[in-house]
């Protein structure tokens, strides 16, 4: 090479840190890093998609795609196929007629659930389903009566399948969810629900009667998982609600809102968790007999019920946990378990809490140690969470094949791909943007005279003793279990309906086309002046304006 035709050492040295820039470059700033969580140091949140809908479980294939399952189908499909390009996630398939939670690959075939039976779907060598017009029903027939009513998915490694089946009530009490109401003896909805059956997933047309029922005493799994490194099948139980408000006489409203546990069980053959007979209490680390069955808040439960191996605080709503297996994240996360917490609704009026993903470390093969929040900001804010309005909420995870840690949220419907690197940590994070929560202010410009703002006066106060517990005191209600009153048709429409919904109570069911599924109790122990009251307040509140009820209306109705 002659001279003039050399490259200067300074240009080769100055290509070779540009290039190298440039792979730093390839590394990040392709992605489209999500700082709307907040994560720890070296890790990263990457949204991949947005507004699927009701996004709940999911799981990764070997090659990174996604399969999701929809709550409520779209567009008359529930579960969603997405491929990965570039940080950023797009729908390639949708199919299934059938909103529901539970998705799982396994042997050569998909999985997925409604809220009363599991199917299945042939995949290829790319884990792809071959024809999703080929559904094979394998279980058929579980209870779904509205309430605690989603099935979740999860297979061993000797060939068995385990559904967790809650049972559609808070505490079995004879009359669900109504202020002293006692609790059935025995229970028998227990031989059908509140527990984990096993099946064989691949025999076709199962019902509940061919399955066997694992473990009992759950009022209701949402989240399992099978430890690889124990052999053992993992839950996180749903505790109960209301405490303060169905037994006053017992427990304060603080202690509601701590008790009882969110508990994580590792269950084994014929365990019995003890609902609805006791809960845990997470203060005192001890099994308390329910109030339904003759506890006084104080009374041990048996020795005979199962021990949770772990208890967080109440009514977070564990909606999933993973056991990560995974080399990508540091050691110490190895063999833990991912927790999401859908979000608390029943710690009204102490803040409320959850909506977060936390992680709970494991040795040798147990709980150790104290769970930390692994993944927060999916409220939008403090005050969103302390309010009970999340602008997302975690549900489903699932770890992907490089080791990252994909999170679900079914509010409005993201996925977001966790992700981690050495050199990032210490790297300055930008904090999440924070969002102050509107709160609503009730105007009292639509009451028209004397008489019926006492009225008013009267219901608000009736209102935050019997109605905030489940509508919350802004009339939110809460999104799936307890219709928001705000502008609602059953609200400021016909009154002999609304009058009819407070004296005989409701089930559950469709109003202006969302589903809610708790139960409201007849409230028919309150005057017919107290009805009439709380019925004005609230058709006068939360942005609604519509006349006022008389109690002569109400007594005219109860009569009948």
């Amino acid at each position: 090479m002659r001279k003039s035709d050399r490259i200067p050492l300074f240009i080769v040295v100055f290509a070779v840190i540009v290039s190298f820039i440039g792979i730093i470059k390839s590394d990040y700033s392709i992605h489209n890093y999500n700082y709307e969580l907040t994560l720890p140091q070296g890790f990263r949140a990457e949204q991949l998609i947005d507004s699927l809908g009701k996004v709940r479980h999911i799981t990764v294939t070997q090659d990174g795609k996604i399969y999701a399952r929809l709550a409520k189908p779209i567009d008359g499909h529930g579960t969603l196929l997405l491929e990965q390009k570039n940080g950023k996630a797009t729908v390639v398939l949708a199919f299934g007629n059938y909103g529901g939670t539970g998705v799982r690959l396994y042997k050569g075939y998909l999985y997925t659930s409604s809220n009363s039976e599991i199917f299945r779907y042939k995949l290829d060598k790319n884990e792809k389903v071959i024809d999703t017009n080929a559904r094979e029903t394998i279980v058929t027939g579980l209870l779904d009566n509205g309430t605690h009513e989603t099935k979740s998915i999860m297979m061993d490694n000797a060939g068995n399948m385990y559904i967790p089946i809650g049972c559609p009530l808070n505490s079995c009490q004879q009359e669900d969810r109504k202020k002293g109401s006692m609790g059935i003896p025995d229970c028998p909805l227990l031989k059908i629900s509140g527990g984990v059956w096993k099946f064989k997933p691949n025999v076709k047309n199962q019902t509940i009667e061919d399955g066997e029922r694992f473990a009992t005493g759950l009022r209701n799994v949402v989240a399992v998982d099978w430890n690889t490194e124990t052999n053992q099948l993992y839950v996180m139980q749903h505790g109960r609600d209301q405490l303060d408000y169905l037994f006053p006489d017992l427990y304060t409203i603080k202690q509601n809102a701590e008790i009882p546990a969110e508990c994580m069980y590792a269950l084994k053959k014929g365990d019995n968790a003890g609902w609805p007979f006791i809960y845990y209490d997470y203060i005192k680390k001890k099994k308390i007999v329910m109030p339904e069955y003759g506890g006084d808040g104080k009374m041990e439960g048996s020795s005979k019920y199962l021990n949770p191996v772990a208890a967080y605080p109440a009514h977070m709503a564990p909606n999933d946990i993973l056991f990560y297996t995974g080399n990508q994240f540091p050691k110490r996360y190895k063999n833990g378990a991912f927790i999401a917490f859908h979000g608390s609704w029943n710690r009204r009026p102490e803040p409320q809490a959850g909506y977060f993903v936390v992680f709970q470390s494991f040795k040798n093969g147990k709980p150790f140690g104290d769970w930390e929040v692994f993944a927060d900001g999916f409220s939008g804010s403090p005050e969103n969470t302390e309010s009970g309005h999340a602008e997302r909420r975690p549900c489903g995870l699932a770890q992907g094949p490089d080791g990252s840690l994909y999170i679900s949220d079914d509010k409005k419907g993201a996925i977001y791909k966790i992700s981690y690197n050495e050199n990032m940590v210490g790297e300055e994070i930008p904090q999440p943007k924070k969002i102050i929560a509107v709160k609503t202010v009730v105007k009292e410009t639509n009451i028209v005279s004397d008489k019926i703002k006492k009225s008013y006066t009267n219901g608000a106060t009736i209102y935050a003793n019997n109605c905030a517990v489940c509508h919350m005191d802004d009339g939110a209600g809460v999104s799936n279990l307890n219709a928001p009153l705000k502008k609602s048709s059953h609200v400021i429409g016909e009154k002999s309906r609304l009058i009819k919904t407070l004296l005989d109570g409701l089930k559950g069911g469709k109003l202006d086309g969302e589903t809610y599924s708790n139960v409201m109790p007849s409230h028919s122990f309150l005057t017919d002046k107290e009805i009439a009251d709380v019925l004005t307040y609230v058709r006068n509140s939360f942005g609604n304006k519509a006349s006022a009820v008389d109690q002569s209306e109400i007594g005219l109705i109860r009569k009948k």
